[in-house]
């Protein structure tokens, strides 16, 4: 090997080393995964916490909303990508719009003012399809929409898009607004949904016509890592979504196949679930599941990301997996 060579090598391997992200909410259910995308992509990890717990990678401590810039810029030194995941997550009625605006929009405004002094590099923020509208949409959703959120949790995540676009001007973020993301180990709605279908008993879904768009961990992991590298998606918005929308009906059956089982879903006519909503106070949620939210990634897969096509196929290979 010649002199060239090693020199080129070297430095090929020093810059390789100066990739390093900076991730914020790492242990959470996206971040597990990121961490494990990045360092295969050959990036290294700092992981940043509100709340620090030993782990594999040291974790930092997440300044504060309300601390000093220069807390932020200290936690950025060296640091070349911010990948922000950090938030209070789900829209939830116990948690005030204060406690929404001051974890999801003002710690954001803040990191992103220390970014744009420290890095080099980008910054990509995880909002949600929330910050763009509710939980219902007529039509099929995209960037172009006006934003509608309608909830605190959608208004925090919206005002914090604002405050990125402001803070750095030489527009050198991403901002992904990911649907209902699935999993290993997901929570919430899933999580319900997945105790459901573990049910051994026959389910009334099958003629509920409502789709929604869904979203593979994994995919949304390598968006992120794409963001961070594709200059066309500087200073953009984008929906990040699976190409397949899904009824709740598909989503059991997937499921339950996973699981080595039979769908065993059977319809109902609509009186007879009128009556059951009316009787059980679910009037809001029955009109949730009779209307769509189907989003489009088309937007970010003219930038070279690749979308999952089908996602029963995923849904199912994540049961068997367990």
């Amino acid at each position: 090997m010649n002199k060239q060579v090693v020199q080129n090598f070297g430095h090929e391997t020093s810059l390789l080393r100066r990739k390093n992200v900076l991730v914020t909410g790492a242990s959470g259910f996206i971040g597990s995964e990121l961490i494990r995308q990045l360092e295969t992509s050959g990036y290294r990890v700092t992981q940043a916490s509100r709340n620090t717990r030993p782990g594999r990678l040291p974790v930092l401590q997440l300044p504060s909303f309300d601390d000093p810039l220069t807390a932020f810029e200290d936690l950025l030194e060296d640091v070349d990508h911010v990948v922000h995941l950090a938030a209070i997550h789900h829209a939830s009625a116990s948690v005030s719009a204060e406690e929404y605006h001051a974890a999801n929009c003002m710690l954001t405004a803040r990191l992103a003012q220390a970014a744009d002094k420290m890095i080099s590099g980008k910054l990509v923020f995880t909002s949600s399809i929330r910050a763009q509208c509710g939980g219902v949409f007529d039509g099929v959703i995209c960037e172009n929409d006006p934003p509608h959120p309608t909830d605190d949790y959608g208004r925090a995540k919206l005002a914090a898009e604002a405050e990125i676009a402001a803070a750095m001007p030489r527009r050198n973020y991403t901002i992904l607004r990911p649907v209902l993301v699935y999993g290993p180990a997901a929570t919430g709605n899933l999580a319900k949904l997945a105790r459901l279908a573990a049910l051994p008993v026959p389910l009334p879904l099958k003629s509920l016509p409502g789709r929604r768009s869904l979203l593979d961990r994994a995919a949304l992991c390598a968006a992120i890592i794409h963001c961070l590298q594709e200059p066309k998606t500087d200073g953009e918005v984008f929906i990040v979504a699976d190409q397949r929308s899904l009824t709740l009906g598909e989503m059991i059956s997937a499921m339950r196949r996973g699981m080595g089982h039979r769908p065993m879903l059977f319809s109902l006519p609509d009186h007879v679930l009128d009556l059951v909503a009316q009787i059980t106070a679910q009037n809001d949620r029955k009109q949730r599941l009779y209307r769509d939210l189907v989003a489009s990634s088309s937007k970010l897969q003219s930038t070279g990301w690749v979308a999952v096509e089908d996602p029963i196929r995923q849904i199912e290979s994540l049961q068997r997996g367990k």
